[in-house]
């Protein structure tokens, strides 16, 4: 869904039903946004992977995480770097 500057939104994914992962949480980010943020060729030294995960204490209500695309030198994006 493109949001009013005509980006689309970030990836998102729910993370499996049970405990709060704890130290697990990084692991399943990485493994949940990497296939899912499918960075072009030519951004890949660029640009970070990222996501956001929730708190324990929101933990079981809130189980998603979102993932993002962040440009490693802290400027503005200007152009799509996912597929």
């Amino acid at each position: 869904m493109p949001d009013v500057q005509g980006h689309r939104t970030p990836r998102r994914f729910a993370t499996s039903e049970g405990p709060y992962p704890g130290t697990d949480m990084t692991r399943l980010m990485e493994n949940g946004c990497f296939p899912r943020m499918r960075t072009k060729e030519s951004k890949r030294d660029v640009i970070g992977l990222w996501g956001l995960a929730p708190a324990p204490d929101d933990w079981p209500r809130y189980r998603t995480v979102y993932c993002l695309a962040v440009p490693l030198d802290g400027r503005k994006m200007a152009r799509r770097v996912v597929k």
